[in-house]
């Protein structure tokens, strides 16, 4: 460790000059060698997730809320949890539907504002 000689602040040993009183008058302790460099290593270059593999997740997500339903309605005797699953799956169809009847139509606006695109500018579709 080195000590500031004017203000008496600790500092680790690669210092040169007191970041507390800026002075440049340190004593060293011991060793005043600079610390070892640090490897960092090389940075892992990441798979890219490709569009199959996001549908594949997508499904996955949307499916597993249906799953513990499914089995609730499967495995209990009680009627109420019965109930509260029958439920639970009738608003999911509904969100499922009315997220299709959003989602349908504003897919097919893209893809037609994409086509007018292509036809203006040349461009290649990329959609289709």
């Amino acid at each position: 460790m080195a000590r500031c000689n004017s203000c008496g602040a600790d500092l680790p040993d690669y210092y040169t000059s007191c970041p507390q009183c800026g002075s440049t008058s340190l004593s060293r302790g011991v060793s005043a060698a600079p610390p070892p460099p640090v490897n960092y290593g090389t940075i892992e270059q990441r798979k890219i997730t490709t569009a199959g593999e996001w549908f594949l997740w997508m499904l996955l997500c949307g499916l597993l809320p249906v799953i513990g339903p499914i089995i609730m309605l499967c495995c209990t005797k009680d009627k109420s949890v019965k109930n509260f699953a029958v439920v639970y799956l009738i608003f999911y169809v509904i969100s499922l539907i009315l997220a299709g009847l959003i989602m349908v139509p504003a897919m097919m606006g893209y893809v037609e504002k994409s086509r007018q695109m292509s036809e203006l500018y040349g461009l290649l579709l990329t959609v289709l």
